[in-house]
């Protein structure tokens, strides 16, 4: 029997290319699955890297709030150190003699606790212009020295004595209700004493950064007209004097056993944590009835900054 040229039985040159497809197939498979091992690769490290963004934006936030806190823990013993202070002035007061009590003539005295440090300063109110009280001469004088000039000057002082008044009759530089409406502003003048020290920012023509130079030596709770210069700031002292203050002069020691009367109370305080706060106080002393001292006026931060007498 005669077998057929190319049949699969038949070695020959016909007879070894049926195994080519399958090594085609394994080819292109091992091609497959590398690019499957490649394209895993490369997602592999872009998870990485999101891990690593995630982590230290995570840890960041950690260090900021952290450090956040520690901060909010350092103001708050700051604080606390103020509160102190003024307690412990306030205590002094109460000293039975004058020898043992602290002189309210501003004087900065420096106490030290386990969580950092505080200097405290007591002023007799009579010792500060009271807004209330002063006339025209006294408020001519500090505004000048305050560098006021003088057509500027003039309007501040007439407004303020506008403010003040009973009546809406308009000085001659001064500032009634309409003049505030024609200024754009929500409010006229009071008709009435001043509440606060802080209610000078609103006088027509008052400025903040001369209301911050003028706040520290005024008050509105000594109740008298003329200013005890014994008890004055150097520089209020100057400014209604025209004279420097002999730096060898003392207070002089007042003859009641008690302290009585209206004290302005500053401290500044640091803790150790190099926080700052500063609180002002005013007290008054009563030397009769159920409350020996009533809180008058609470301002923070204090409106001196810094721990100077003058």
């Amino acid at each position: 029997m005669r077998r057929r040229q190319g049949s699969p039985l038949e070695p020959g040159r016909h007879g070894s290319p049926p195994a080519r497809p399958a090594l085609r197939r394994r080819s292109t498979g091992a091609a497959v699955a590398y690019g499957q091992r490649g394209i895993a690769l490369v997602l592999v490290l872009w998870l990485v890297v999101l891990i690593t963004v995630i982590g230290s934006s995570h840890a960041r936030n950690t260090r900021i709030e952290t450090s956040l806190a520690f901060n909010h823990i350092g103001v708050a013993q700051a604080r606390a150190l103020a509160e102190a202070g003024i307690n412990r002035a306030i205590m002094e007061l109460f000293a039975s003699t004058t020898e043992n009590r602290w002189p309210p003539d501003g004087s900065v005295r420096p106490l030290t606790f386990e969580s950092g440090s505080v200097n405290v300063a007591i002023r007799d109110a009579s010792g500060l212009l009271d807004l209330n009280q002063a006339d025209s001469s006294q408020l001519n004088a500090v505004l000048t020295a305050a560098g006021v000039e003088e057509g500027a000057r003039q309007e501040l002082v007439d407004a303020i004595l506008d403010w003040r008044d009973p009546d809406d009759l308009h000085r001659l530089h001064g500032a009634e209700d309409s003049d505030y409406r024609l200024a754009g502003l929500d409010w006229g003048a009071r008709d009435g004493p001043f509440a606060s020290v802080d209610e000078l920012r609103y006088v027509l023509g008052m400025s903040q950064t001369l209301f911050e130079r003028l706040a520290p030596y005024l008050t509105v709770h000594s109740s008298q007209s003329e200013v005890d210069l014994t008890y004055a700031p150097a520089w209020l002292f100057s400014a209604l004097t025209g004279a420097e203050r002999d730096s060898t002069e003392e207070a002089v020691a007042g003859t009641e056993t008690q302290a009585a009367g209206s004290f302005h109370i500053t401290a500044w305080a640091t803790s150790k944590r190099g926080s700052r706060a500063s609180l002002e106080a005013v007290v008054r002393i009563a030397l009769t009835g159920e409350s020996p001292y009533t809180i008058l006026s609470w301002h923070e931060p204090a409106r001196s900054r810094s721990a100077t007498p003058g």
